[in-house]
């Protein structure tokens, strides 16, 4: 009798392990999957310059008062490498256009900036669906315009305005830093905050009227992220 009882729990013991077998043999494949993710993120963002002399242009009284800003776009690809379980890399690829606008009451510049930017960013969850990123980001110059148009001209009765174009080029390449704050609102769907600093100056040439010499740009960004694996 006692035997029967002790092969019946034998048994019992060998079905269980039989059943989580396949269970245990799963969950390495699940976590490797887990490791490696592709996904986009967006980004409505706002530019503006920092770093200029007080005297940067004839016109104004204050060196941040009418420096160039304005607003733009971007989006891309972004990849994601499980490093530790609280951390993760996710470097991104990002096209991006910007408009920027400089207006002193006297003359109106527009800058016009397309480029394809690169953040590798490190992330870090402190809390459950927070995540904190930093790192530094490139991006190369793909196409830009500075554009000069001043203020009213009179003819006799007509009244007119002269455009015409600026020395003045932005550089091929910029080096800033990220730094910024996201948030899951559901899985796989993400809401962020980012600042990206400047380092170097944006834009190298000549004017009579400014001088951009040590201008760099700082931008903040409003975008969403949405992971497919």
């Amino acid at each position: 009798m006692h035997l029967s009882k002790a092969f019946s729990a034998a048994l019992l013991a060998a079905s269980v392990a039989m059943a989580q077998q396949p269970e245990m043999e799963q969950q390495p494949q699940k976590q490797a999957m887990n490791n490696f993710g592709v996904g986009i993120h967006a980004a409505f963002n706002y530019n503006t310059m920092f770093g200029l002399d007080d005297d940067w242009n004839i016109y104004s009284d204050s060196d941040d008062d009418d420096v160039p800003s304005g607003i733009g776009v971007e989006g891309g690809l972004g990849f994601r490498l499980q490093l530790l379980p609280f951390m993760q890399f996710t470097p991104e690829i990002l096209f991006n256009y910007a408009k920027l606008v400089q207006d002193d009451g006297k003359m109106d510049r527009k800058f016009t900036q397309m480029g394809i930017e690169f953040p590798l960013l490190l992330r870090i969850t402190p809390i459950d669906k927070l995540y904190l990123a930093a790192g530094p980001n490139f991006e190369l110059n793909v196409k830009d315009e500075a554009k000069l148009k001043s203020g009213e001209m009179k003819a006799g009765t007509e009244t007119f305005h002269h455009d015409f174009p600026e020395d003045y080029d932005r550089k091929s390449l910029q080096f800033g830093l990220t730094f910024g704050v996201g948030y899951y609102v559901i899985d796989k769907l993400s809401l962020d905050i980012r600042m990206n600093m400047g380092m170097n100056d944006v834009y190298e040439g000549e004017s009579l009227l400014i001088d951009l010499k040590g201008g760099k740009q700082m931008t903040f960004k409003f975008g969403a992220g949405y992971w497919f694996m």
